[in-house]
Protein backbone atom coordinates (compact mmCIF):
# COMPACT_ATOMS: atom_id res chain seq x y z
CA UNK A 1 0.00 0.00 0.00
CA UNK A 2 1.22 3.44 -0.48
CA UNK A 3 1.60 6.35 2.19
CA UNK A 4 -0.49 9.33 2.38
CA UNK A 5 -0.80 11.40 -0.69
CA UNK A 6 0.30 14.47 1.40
CA UNK A 7 3.03 12.74 2.77
CA UNK A 8 4.90 11.34 -0.33
CA UNK A 9 7.70 12.98 -1.97
CA UNK A 10 7.33 12.24 -5.29
CA UNK A 11 4.52 14.13 -6.66
CA UNK A 12 2.38 11.11 -7.78
CA UNK A 13 0.02 13.04 -9.91
CA UNK A 14 3.37 14.41 -12.10
CA UNK A 15 5.05 11.22 -12.83
CA UNK A 16 3.51 8.25 -15.72
CA UNK A 17 2.32 5.75 -14.24
CA UNK A 18 3.92 2.64 -16.07
CA UNK A 19 6.39 3.76 -13.42
CA UNK A 20 4.54 3.77 -10.26
CA UNK A 21 2.31 1.92 -9.20
CA UNK A 22 2.36 0.49 -12.39
CA UNK A 23 -0.35 0.05 -15.61
CA UNK A 24 -3.10 -2.06 -14.55
CA UNK A 25 -3.11 -4.57 -17.78
CA UNK A 26 -4.65 -7.24 -19.20
CA UNK A 27 -3.39 -6.51 -22.86
CA UNK A 28 0.00 -4.17 -23.63
CA UNK A 29 1.36 -2.65 -27.02
CA UNK A 30 4.56 -0.79 -27.63
CA UNK A 31 4.06 1.35 -30.76
CA UNK A 32 7.51 2.93 -31.79
CA UNK A 33 7.38 5.90 -33.57
CA UNK A 34 9.47 8.71 -35.85
CA UNK A 35 8.51 12.01 -35.59
CA UNK A 36 7.77 13.31 -39.03
CA UNK A 37 7.43 16.90 -38.40
CA UNK A 38 8.62 18.42 -35.24
CA UNK A 39 6.65 21.46 -34.87
CA UNK A 40 2.96 19.47 -35.45
CA UNK A 41 4.43 16.73 -32.86
CA UNK A 42 4.80 19.35 -30.24
CA UNK A 43 1.49 20.45 -30.62
CA UNK A 44 0.19 17.13 -31.05
CA UNK A 45 1.51 16.25 -27.79
CA UNK A 46 0.19 19.56 -25.77
CA UNK A 47 -3.22 18.49 -26.96
CA UNK A 48 -2.68 15.08 -25.58
CA UNK A 49 -1.34 16.35 -22.39
CA UNK A 50 -3.93 18.79 -22.11
CA UNK A 51 -6.88 16.29 -22.56
CA UNK A 52 -5.01 13.81 -19.12
CA UNK A 53 -5.01 11.43 -21.76
CA UNK A 54 -1.09 10.71 -20.37
CA UNK A 55 -1.90 8.11 -17.27
CA UNK A 56 -0.72 9.02 -13.85
CA UNK A 57 0.56 7.66 -10.80
CA UNK A 58 -2.37 8.61 -9.37
CA UNK A 59 -4.84 7.45 -11.69
CA UNK A 60 -2.98 3.75 -11.83
CA UNK A 61 -3.35 4.12 -8.00
CA UNK A 62 -6.91 4.59 -7.97
CA UNK A 63 -8.20 1.87 -10.58
CA UNK A 64 -5.80 -0.36 -8.64
CA UNK A 65 -7.36 0.78 -5.23
CA UNK A 66 -9.93 0.34 -6.56
CA UNK A 67 -9.97 -3.38 -7.78
CA UNK A 68 -8.17 -4.35 -4.54
CA UNK A 69 -4.91 -5.42 -7.18
CA UNK A 70 -2.80 -2.32 -5.85
CA UNK A 71 -0.33 -5.15 -3.99
CA UNK A 72 1.16 -6.69 -7.47
CA UNK A 73 2.66 -10.14 -5.95
CA UNK A 74 -0.25 -11.24 -4.37
CA UNK A 75 -2.68 -14.26 -5.18
CA UNK A 76 -5.72 -11.94 -5.49
CA UNK A 77 -3.72 -9.96 -8.61
CA UNK A 78 -3.00 -13.11 -9.90
CA UNK A 79 -6.16 -14.26 -9.76
CA UNK A 80 -8.30 -15.13 -13.23
CA UNK A 81 -10.68 -12.39 -13.95
CA UNK A 82 -13.27 -13.14 -16.91
CA UNK A 83 -13.35 -10.34 -19.49
CA UNK A 84 -17.20 -9.49 -18.92
CA UNK A 85 -16.01 -8.92 -14.95
CA UNK A 86 -13.08 -6.58 -15.60
CA UNK A 87 -13.66 -2.78 -14.63
CA UNK A 88 -12.65 -0.90 -17.63
CA UNK A 89 -9.39 1.02 -17.37
CA UNK A 90 -7.05 2.35 -20.26
CA UNK A 91 -3.50 3.97 -20.19
CA UNK A 92 -1.35 5.94 -22.67
CA UNK A 93 2.34 6.47 -21.31
CA UNK A 94 5.40 7.72 -23.86
CA UNK A 95 8.93 7.82 -23.50
CA UNK A 96 11.70 9.41 -25.27
CA UNK A 97 14.86 8.11 -27.26
CA UNK A 98 18.10 10.66 -27.12
CA UNK A 99 17.00 11.46 -30.83
CA UNK A 100 13.36 11.69 -29.62
CA UNK A 101 14.24 14.04 -27.32
CA UNK A 102 16.60 16.39 -29.69
CA UNK A 103 13.75 16.59 -31.83
CA UNK A 104 10.87 17.55 -29.42
CA UNK A 105 13.29 20.32 -27.00
CA UNK A 106 12.42 23.80 -26.90
CA UNK A 107 14.16 25.18 -30.26
CA UNK A 108 15.65 27.52 -28.41
CA UNK A 109 17.50 25.42 -25.99
CA UNK A 110 19.08 23.65 -29.46
CA UNK A 111 19.40 27.01 -30.50
CA UNK A 112 21.75 27.90 -27.47
CA UNK A 113 23.35 24.45 -27.17
CA UNK A 114 24.44 24.99 -31.00
CA UNK A 115 25.83 28.25 -30.49
CA UNK A 116 27.92 26.59 -27.19
CA UNK A 117 29.28 23.49 -29.44
CA UNK A 118 30.73 25.93 -32.09
CA UNK A 119 33.25 27.22 -28.65
CA UNK A 120 33.05 23.79 -26.59
CA UNK A 121 33.20 20.20 -28.67
CA UNK A 122 32.67 18.82 -25.83
CA UNK A 123 30.53 21.05 -23.86
CA UNK A 124 28.31 19.73 -20.92
CA UNK A 125 24.67 21.00 -21.19
CA UNK A 126 22.77 21.59 -17.67
CA UNK A 127 19.58 22.19 -19.82
CA UNK A 128 20.22 18.39 -21.41
CA UNK A 129 20.51 15.05 -20.07
CA UNK A 130 24.26 14.01 -19.71
CA UNK A 131 23.55 10.08 -19.91
CA UNK A 132 26.00 8.18 -21.84
CA UNK A 133 24.40 5.00 -22.06
CA UNK A 134 21.02 6.73 -22.91
CA UNK A 135 22.53 9.24 -25.68
CA UNK A 136 23.98 6.27 -27.53
CA UNK A 137 21.28 3.38 -26.93
CA UNK A 138 20.78 -0.22 -26.67
CA UNK A 139 22.59 -1.13 -29.80
CA UNK A 140 25.96 1.02 -29.28
CA UNK A 141 25.68 0.06 -25.78
CA UNK A 142 25.08 -3.97 -26.01
CA UNK A 143 26.88 -4.47 -29.28
CA UNK A 144 30.23 -2.48 -29.28
CA UNK A 145 30.91 -2.48 -25.60
CA UNK A 146 28.43 -5.40 -24.73
CA UNK A 147 27.71 -8.88 -26.15
CA UNK A 148 24.71 -8.64 -28.06
CA UNK A 149 25.02 -10.11 -31.48
CA UNK A 150 24.03 -8.04 -34.34
CA UNK A 151 22.80 -11.31 -36.47
CA UNK A 152 20.61 -12.12 -33.57
CA UNK A 153 18.80 -9.29 -32.50
CA UNK A 154 16.02 -8.53 -34.32
CA UNK A 155 15.83 -5.73 -37.53
CA UNK A 156 14.12 -3.57 -35.89
CA UNK A 157 16.69 -3.40 -33.33
CA UNK A 158 19.85 -3.63 -35.42
CA UNK A 159 21.48 -0.44 -37.02
CA UNK A 160 21.70 -1.02 -40.70
CA UNK A 161 25.49 -1.96 -41.84
CA UNK A 162 28.36 0.63 -42.05
CA UNK A 163 26.53 2.70 -39.09
CA UNK A 164 29.68 1.94 -37.20
CA UNK A 165 31.37 4.02 -39.75
CA UNK A 166 29.38 7.22 -38.73
CA UNK A 167 29.67 9.88 -36.15
CA UNK A 168 27.41 10.67 -34.12
CA UNK A 169 24.23 11.98 -33.99
CA UNK A 170 24.40 10.48 -37.53
CA UNK A 171 24.96 6.78 -36.54
CA UNK A 172 21.93 7.05 -34.37
CA UNK A 173 19.30 8.24 -37.18
CA UNK A 174 18.33 5.17 -37.59
CA UNK A 175 16.53 4.76 -34.22
CA UNK A 176 13.33 5.50 -33.03
CA UNK A 177 12.17 8.48 -31.52
CA UNK A 178 10.56 7.11 -28.70
CA UNK A 179 7.23 4.41 -27.95
CA UNK A 180 3.62 5.40 -26.63
CA UNK A 181 2.95 2.30 -24.66
CA UNK A 182 -0.72 1.25 -24.60
CA UNK A 183 -2.69 -0.92 -22.30
CA UNK A 184 -6.21 -2.35 -21.55
CA UNK A 185 -8.46 -4.56 -20.18
CA UNK A 186 -9.79 -5.53 -23.08
CA UNK A 187 -8.01 -6.74 -26.67
CA UNK A 188 -11.02 -4.62 -28.15
CA UNK A 189 -10.37 -1.46 -25.67
CA UNK A 190 -6.30 -1.21 -26.59
CA UNK A 191 -7.28 -1.32 -30.06
CA UNK A 192 -9.35 1.62 -29.41
CA UNK A 193 -7.29 3.19 -27.38
CA UNK A 194 -4.72 2.78 -30.03
CA UNK A 195 -6.75 4.92 -32.37
CA UNK A 196 -7.26 7.55 -30.03
CA UNK A 197 -3.34 8.12 -29.91
CA UNK A 198 -3.49 7.68 -33.88
CA UNK A 199 -6.10 10.49 -33.74
CA UNK A 200 -4.40 12.93 -32.02
CA UNK A 201 -1.20 12.58 -34.52
CA UNK A 202 -3.43 13.12 -37.25
CA UNK A 203 -1.74 9.64 -38.74
CA UNK A 204 -3.23 8.83 -42.33
CA UNK A 205 -3.54 12.42 -42.92
CA UNK A 206 -0.46 13.71 -45.43
CA UNK A 207 -1.10 16.92 -44.54
CA UNK A 208 -1.43 16.83 -40.45
CA UNK A 209 0.33 13.69 -39.41
CA UNK A 210 3.61 14.58 -37.11
CA UNK A 211 4.47 10.93 -35.94
CA UNK A 212 4.65 7.95 -37.60
CA UNK A 213 4.46 3.83 -36.13
CA UNK A 214 7.60 2.39 -37.50
CA UNK A 215 6.83 -0.64 -35.53
CA UNK A 216 5.22 -2.51 -32.78
CA UNK A 217 4.88 -5.35 -30.17
CA UNK A 218 2.04 -6.50 -28.68
CA UNK A 219 2.14 -8.64 -24.94
CA UNK A 220 -0.53 -10.08 -23.13
CA UNK A 221 -0.87 -11.71 -19.30
CA UNK A 222 -1.03 -15.23 -20.16
CA UNK A 223 -4.72 -16.61 -19.55
CA UNK A 224 -6.58 -18.48 -16.86
CA UNK A 225 -4.38 -19.36 -13.72
CA UNK A 226 -1.50 -18.75 -15.69
CA UNK A 227 -1.62 -14.86 -14.97
CA UNK A 228 1.19 -13.07 -13.20
CA UNK A 229 3.51 -16.18 -14.48
CA UNK A 230 6.22 -16.24 -17.43
CA UNK A 231 5.83 -18.97 -20.44
CA UNK A 232 8.52 -21.04 -18.39
CA UNK A 233 5.71 -21.00 -15.93
CA UNK A 234 7.33 -19.21 -13.18
CA UNK A 235 5.59 -16.10 -11.50
CA UNK A 236 6.87 -12.66 -12.49
CA UNK A 237 7.19 -9.64 -10.95
CA UNK A 238 7.96 -10.73 -7.34
CA UNK A 239 9.98 -8.56 -5.06
CA UNK A 240 9.86 -5.05 -6.83
CA UNK A 241 11.91 -2.89 -4.21
CA UNK A 242 9.82 -0.56 -2.01
CA UNK A 243 10.48 3.38 -2.62
CA UNK A 244 11.02 5.13 0.38
CA UNK A 245 8.86 8.42 1.01
CA UNK A 246 6.36 6.81 -1.14
CA UNK A 247 5.49 2.95 -0.69
CA UNK A 248 4.79 1.24 3.16
CA UNK A 249 7.70 0.61 5.03
CA UNK A 250 8.92 -3.18 4.35
CA UNK A 251 7.26 -5.67 6.56
CA UNK A 252 9.92 -7.09 9.02
CA UNK A 253 12.39 -9.75 7.03
CA UNK A 254 12.09 -7.89 3.93
CA UNK A 255 14.56 -6.22 1.86
CA UNK A 256 14.69 -2.08 3.22
CA UNK A 257 13.48 0.82 1.32
CA UNK A 258 15.02 1.98 -1.53
CA UNK A 259 15.68 6.14 -1.73
CA UNK A 260 13.66 7.28 -4.07
CA UNK A 261 16.42 8.44 -6.67
CA UNK A 262 17.12 5.18 -7.48
CA UNK A 263 14.03 5.06 -10.00
CA UNK A 264 13.34 9.08 -9.99
CA UNK A 265 15.64 11.37 -11.20
CA UNK A 266 16.17 14.56 -9.57
CA UNK A 267 15.50 12.83 -5.75
CA UNK A 268 17.59 11.98 -2.54
CA UNK A 269 19.45 8.85 -4.42
CA UNK A 270 19.92 10.16 -7.74
CA UNK A 271 23.47 10.07 -8.34
CA UNK A 272 23.43 12.94 -11.17
CA UNK A 273 20.92 15.48 -8.73
CA UNK A 274 23.05 18.17 -9.00
CA UNK A 275 23.96 17.90 -12.43
CA UNK A 276 20.63 16.59 -14.17
CA UNK A 277 18.02 19.57 -16.04
CA UNK A 278 15.59 20.79 -13.90
CA UNK A 279 12.86 19.82 -15.71
CA UNK A 280 14.31 15.75 -15.96
CA UNK A 281 12.89 15.68 -12.14
CA UNK A 282 10.65 13.04 -11.34
CA UNK A 283 11.51 11.22 -14.94
CA UNK A 284 12.47 7.80 -15.26
CA UNK A 285 15.21 6.19 -18.03
CA UNK A 286 12.57 3.05 -19.45
CA UNK A 287 14.82 0.04 -20.79
CA UNK A 288 12.60 -2.36 -23.47
CA UNK A 289 14.33 -5.49 -24.34
CA UNK A 290 12.68 -8.64 -26.01
CA UNK A 291 13.49 -11.93 -24.68
CA UNK A 292 12.19 -14.98 -27.14
CA UNK A 293 11.65 -17.63 -24.12
CA UNK A 294 12.35 -21.72 -26.26
CA UNK A 295 9.85 -23.64 -23.66
CA UNK A 296 9.65 -27.08 -24.84
CA UNK A 297 13.94 -26.59 -25.17
CA UNK A 298 13.72 -25.68 -21.31
CA UNK A 299 12.31 -28.28 -20.32
CA UNK A 300 14.21 -30.80 -21.88
CA UNK A 301 17.42 -29.70 -20.83
CA UNK A 302 16.04 -29.81 -16.83
CA UNK A 303 14.76 -33.83 -17.52
CA UNK A 304 18.24 -34.46 -19.39
CA UNK A 305 20.57 -32.43 -16.77
CA UNK A 306 19.54 -33.54 -13.45
CA UNK A 307 19.86 -37.14 -13.19
CA UNK A 308 23.50 -36.04 -14.72
CA UNK A 309 24.24 -33.57 -12.01
CA UNK A 310 26.60 -35.95 -9.14
CA UNK A 311 25.04 -36.87 -5.62
CA UNK A 312 21.51 -36.83 -4.20
CA UNK A 313 20.53 -33.45 -4.96
CA UNK A 314 18.51 -33.58 -7.70
CA UNK A 315 18.22 -37.11 -8.56
CA UNK A 316 14.43 -39.04 -8.87
CA UNK A 317 11.24 -37.88 -10.20
CA UNK A 318 11.48 -34.47 -9.20
CA UNK A 319 14.81 -34.06 -9.66
CA UNK A 320 13.77 -31.38 -13.42
CA UNK A 321 11.56 -29.67 -11.24
CA UNK A 322 13.64 -28.67 -8.10
CA UNK A 323 16.58 -28.08 -10.73
CA UNK A 324 14.81 -25.27 -12.57
CA UNK A 325 13.38 -23.99 -9.12
CA UNK A 326 17.22 -23.76 -8.12
CA UNK A 327 17.56 -22.48 -11.45
CA UNK A 328 15.61 -19.46 -10.77
CA UNK A 329 15.34 -19.20 -7.18
CA UNK A 330 11.80 -19.28 -6.99
CA UNK A 331 9.39 -22.53 -7.27
CA UNK A 332 6.65 -22.02 -10.01
CA UNK A 333 4.25 -21.28 -7.18
CA UNK A 334 6.33 -18.07 -6.18
CA UNK A 335 7.90 -19.76 -3.33
CA UNK A 336 11.27 -18.70 -2.69
CA UNK A 337 13.61 -21.92 -2.28
CA UNK A 338 15.54 -19.83 0.76
CA UNK A 339 13.27 -19.14 3.70
CA UNK A 340 13.77 -18.37 7.15
CA UNK A 341 10.16 -19.40 8.08
CA UNK A 342 10.19 -22.40 6.45
CA UNK A 343 14.07 -23.95 5.52
CA UNK A 344 12.31 -27.34 3.95
CA UNK A 345 11.78 -24.87 0.86
CA UNK A 346 15.04 -25.78 -0.55
CA UNK A 347 13.75 -29.15 -1.17
CA UNK A 348 10.21 -28.66 -1.81
CA UNK A 349 7.48 -26.11 -3.10
CA UNK A 350 5.61 -24.46 -0.02
CA UNK A 351 2.63 -22.87 -1.89
CA UNK A 352 1.45 -20.89 1.80
CA UNK A 353 5.11 -19.15 0.83
CA UNK A 354 4.27 -17.64 -2.73
CA UNK A 355 4.91 -14.16 -3.62
CA UNK A 356 6.85 -13.82 0.07
CA UNK A 357 9.80 -11.51 0.15
CA UNK A 358 10.99 -12.06 3.65
CA UNK A 359 14.86 -13.79 2.95
CA UNK A 360 18.03 -12.38 2.24
CA UNK A 361 20.22 -15.21 1.52
CA UNK A 362 21.82 -15.71 4.42
CA UNK A 363 23.78 -17.82 5.62
CA UNK A 364 25.52 -16.36 2.29
CA UNK A 365 28.38 -18.33 1.95
CA UNK A 366 26.29 -21.94 2.91
CA UNK A 367 26.03 -23.70 -0.48
CA UNK A 368 23.11 -25.85 0.60
CA UNK A 369 20.99 -22.85 0.22
CA UNK A 370 20.05 -20.88 -2.66
CA UNK A 371 22.63 -21.32 -5.73
CA UNK A 372 24.69 -17.91 -6.00
CA UNK A 373 23.89 -17.43 -9.92
CA UNK A 374 20.09 -18.58 -9.55
CA UNK A 375 18.49 -15.79 -11.43
CA UNK A 376 16.76 -13.91 -8.50
CA UNK A 377 20.08 -13.75 -6.61
CA UNK A 378 22.19 -12.64 -9.83
CA UNK A 379 19.37 -9.75 -10.37
CA UNK A 380 18.76 -8.92 -6.60
CA UNK A 381 21.49 -10.26 -4.14
CA UNK A 382 20.43 -8.67 -1.25
CA UNK A 383 23.20 -9.90 1.56
CA UNK A 384 25.63 -10.68 -0.76
CA UNK A 385 25.95 -6.78 -0.75
CA UNK A 386 25.43 -6.10 2.33
CA UNK A 387 28.25 -6.31 5.28
CA UNK A 388 28.79 -9.24 7.24
CA UNK A 389 26.45 -9.90 10.30
CA UNK A 390 26.08 -13.07 12.70
CA UNK A 391 27.60 -16.47 10.96
CA UNK A 392 27.68 -15.95 6.87
CA UNK A 393 28.45 -20.19 6.80
CA UNK A 394 26.12 -22.85 8.01
CA UNK A 395 25.82 -21.26 11.52
CA UNK A 396 23.48 -17.82 12.66
CA UNK A 397 20.78 -16.81 10.73
CA UNK A 398 20.74 -13.45 11.58
CA UNK A 399 17.73 -11.51 10.74
CA UNK A 400 17.95 -8.09 8.58
CA UNK A 401 18.30 -5.44 10.98
CA UNK A 402 15.92 -2.43 11.29
CA UNK A 403 17.19 0.36 9.93
CA UNK A 404 15.40 2.87 12.18
CA UNK A 405 15.57 1.40 15.64
CA UNK A 406 18.96 -0.72 15.20
CA UNK A 407 21.34 1.78 13.58
CA UNK A 408 24.48 -0.01 14.38
CA UNK A 409 23.64 -3.06 13.28
CA UNK A 410 22.17 -1.35 10.18
CA UNK A 411 25.11 0.24 8.92
CA UNK A 412 26.10 -1.39 5.68
CA UNK A 413 22.64 -2.89 5.37
CA UNK A 414 21.12 -0.43 2.75
CA UNK A 415 19.58 -1.52 -0.37
CA UNK A 416 22.18 -1.03 -3.61
CA UNK A 417 21.92 1.39 -6.24
CA UNK A 418 21.09 -1.19 -8.86
CA UNK A 419 17.91 -1.92 -8.11
CA UNK A 420 15.16 -1.60 -10.99
CA UNK A 421 11.34 -1.59 -11.25
CA UNK A 422 10.40 -4.03 -13.97
CA UNK A 423 7.32 -4.01 -15.78
CA UNK A 424 7.31 -5.64 -18.66
CA UNK A 425 4.66 -7.97 -20.12
CA UNK A 426 4.74 -11.62 -21.73
CA UNK A 427 3.76 -12.51 -25.33
CA UNK A 428 3.42 -14.62 -27.77
CA UNK A 429 1.00 -17.97 -27.97
CA UNK A 430 0.63 -20.61 -25.49
CA UNK A 431 1.97 -24.01 -26.05
CA UNK A 432 0.85 -25.51 -28.88
CA UNK A 433 -0.39 -29.07 -29.52
CA UNK A 434 2.37 -29.53 -32.18
CA UNK A 435 4.89 -28.34 -30.25
CA UNK A 436 4.28 -30.15 -27.13
CA UNK A 437 4.19 -33.47 -29.56
CA UNK A 438 7.52 -32.12 -31.43
CA UNK A 439 9.08 -30.89 -27.93
CA UNK A 440 10.42 -27.84 -29.78
CA UNK A 441 9.95 -24.52 -30.09
CA UNK A 442 7.03 -23.57 -33.56
CA UNK A 443 5.91 -19.96 -32.69
CA UNK A 444 7.60 -17.34 -31.28
CA UNK A 445 6.70 -16.31 -27.47
CA UNK A 446 8.31 -15.18 -24.57
CA UNK A 447 8.96 -11.33 -22.29
CA UNK A 448 9.08 -7.74 -23.26
CA UNK A 449 10.91 -7.12 -20.34
CA UNK A 450 11.09 -3.54 -19.24
CA UNK A 451 12.12 -1.69 -16.70
CA UNK A 452 13.13 1.86 -14.79
CA UNK A 453 16.04 3.34 -12.92
CA UNK A 454 17.51 6.75 -12.46
CA UNK A 455 20.77 5.72 -14.14
CA UNK A 456 20.93 2.50 -17.02
CA UNK A 457 24.72 2.54 -16.10
CA UNK A 458 24.10 1.92 -12.55
CA UNK A 459 20.38 0.04 -13.33
CA UNK A 460 19.71 -2.17 -16.46
CA UNK A 461 23.57 -1.74 -18.16
CA UNK A 462 25.15 -3.50 -14.81
CA UNK A 463 22.64 -6.19 -14.53
CA UNK A 464 23.45 -7.82 -17.89
CA UNK A 465 27.21 -7.01 -18.21
CA UNK A 466 28.80 -7.25 -14.35
CA UNK A 467 26.31 -9.87 -12.67
CA UNK A 468 24.69 -11.64 -15.05
CA UNK A 469 27.36 -12.67 -17.20
CA UNK A 470 30.28 -12.39 -14.69
CA UNK A 471 30.63 -15.82 -13.54
CA UNK A 472 32.88 -14.60 -10.27
CA UNK A 473 29.78 -12.98 -9.00
CA UNK A 474 28.47 -12.95 -6.14
CA UNK A 475 32.11 -12.57 -4.55
CA UNK A 476 34.08 -14.56 -1.70
CA UNK A 477 32.26 -17.86 -2.86
CA UNK A 478 35.21 -19.58 -1.80
CA UNK A 479 33.23 -23.60 -1.83
CA UNK A 480 32.85 -22.76 -5.96
CA UNK A 481 36.18 -22.39 -6.48
CA UNK A 482 37.92 -22.42 -9.30
CA UNK A 483 35.07 -22.59 -11.22
CA UNK A 484 33.18 -19.39 -9.30
CA UNK A 485 29.50 -19.05 -8.46
CA UNK A 486 28.81 -19.46 -12.90
CA UNK A 487 26.05 -17.20 -14.83
CA UNK A 488 22.53 -16.46 -14.46
CA UNK A 489 21.26 -19.31 -16.30
CA UNK A 490 18.45 -17.24 -17.79
CA UNK A 491 20.34 -13.73 -19.24
CA UNK A 492 23.47 -14.51 -19.38
CA UNK A 493 26.04 -13.38 -22.50
CA UNK A 494 29.65 -14.71 -23.43
CA UNK A 495 30.66 -11.25 -22.88
CA UNK A 496 33.82 -11.97 -25.05
CA UNK A 497 34.63 -15.29 -27.67
CA UNK A 498 37.41 -16.42 -25.61
CA UNK A 499 35.09 -16.53 -22.57
CA UNK A 500 33.82 -20.48 -21.56
CA UNK A 501 30.50 -20.89 -21.93
CA UNK A 502 27.92 -20.53 -19.02
CA UNK A 503 27.32 -23.05 -15.72
CA UNK A 504 26.65 -22.75 -12.59
CA UNK A 505 27.78 -24.10 -9.27
CA UNK A 506 25.21 -26.06 -7.14
CA UNK A 507 25.45 -28.21 -3.93
CA UNK A 508 25.29 -31.93 -4.65
CA UNK A 509 23.26 -32.99 -1.48
CA UNK A 510 26.24 -35.19 -0.33
CA UNK A 511 29.65 -32.54 0.18
CA UNK A 512 28.85 -29.02 2.14
CA UNK A 513 31.97 -28.20 1.07
CA UNK A 514 32.33 -28.04 -2.60
CA UNK A 515 29.91 -27.39 -5.23
CA UNK A 516 30.05 -28.92 -8.75
CA UNK A 517 29.52 -27.40 -12.14
CA UNK A 518 26.45 -27.82 -14.00
CA UNK A 519 27.10 -26.43 -17.92
CA UNK A 520 24.39 -24.09 -19.55
CA UNK A 521 25.85 -23.63 -23.16
CA UNK A 522 24.90 -20.12 -24.55
CA UNK A 523 21.07 -19.59 -23.10
CA UNK A 524 20.06 -21.96 -25.63
CA UNK A 525 16.10 -21.45 -24.10
CA UNK A 526 16.33 -17.44 -24.02
CA UNK A 527 16.86 -15.90 -27.17
CA UNK A 528 18.12 -12.17 -26.80
CA UNK A 529 16.45 -10.03 -29.49
CA UNK A 530 17.94 -6.67 -28.90
CA UNK A 531 15.97 -3.60 -27.63
CA UNK A 532 16.28 0.43 -26.49
CA UNK A 533 17.00 3.00 -24.19
CA UNK A 534 13.97 5.51 -22.81
CA UNK A 535 13.69 8.97 -20.83
CA UNK A 536 10.08 8.90 -19.67
CA UNK A 537 9.63 12.49 -18.73
CA UNK A 538 7.13 13.69 -16.03
CA UNK A 539 3.65 15.35 -16.94
CA UNK A 540 5.22 19.20 -16.29
CA UNK A 541 8.23 18.23 -18.80
CA UNK A 542 5.61 17.26 -21.22
CA UNK A 543 3.88 20.10 -20.96
CA UNK A 544 6.28 22.63 -20.42
CA UNK A 545 9.70 21.17 -22.19
CA UNK A 546 8.42 18.97 -25.17
CA UNK A 547 4.96 20.58 -26.46
CA UNK A 548 3.77 23.77 -27.84
CA UNK A 549 0.49 25.40 -27.48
Amino acid sequence: MPIKKEDRVVDTDNIQGSIWPRLPKYYESYLFFKITNKGRFRKHLRALVDKKKITTGSQCEEHLLAVKEFEEACAHSRRDVPESEREPFTAVNIAFTHMGLLKVEDPAVATRFAETLKEDRDAYCKERINEGLFEKGMFDDLVYEGADSPPALHPDFRAPPGNENKKDPERWEWRVDGVFIVAAHTSEALRAKIGEVENEFHTGDANKISMRIAFRRDGQVRPGADRGKEHFGYEDHISQPKIKGLDDPPATGEPHACPPGYIFLGHEGDPNKKRGPAWAKEGSFFVFRQLDQKVPEFNTFLKEAAPTIPGTNYSGDDGPEKLGAHLMGRWKSGCPITSAERPEAIDRDVPELAFSNKFDFRPKKSIKGCPFAAHIRKMRPRADKKQDIGTEDDGDNEPIPDLETDEILAEGQHEDASVILRRGIAFGPELTEEEIEQNKTIEQRGIYFTCYQSLIRDGFNFLMTRWASNASFPEYKAKTYPDGPGMDPFINQRLRKDHPTGHISLYDGVNPDRTVKLELGLSPWVHQRGGEYFFTPSIKALREQFSAP
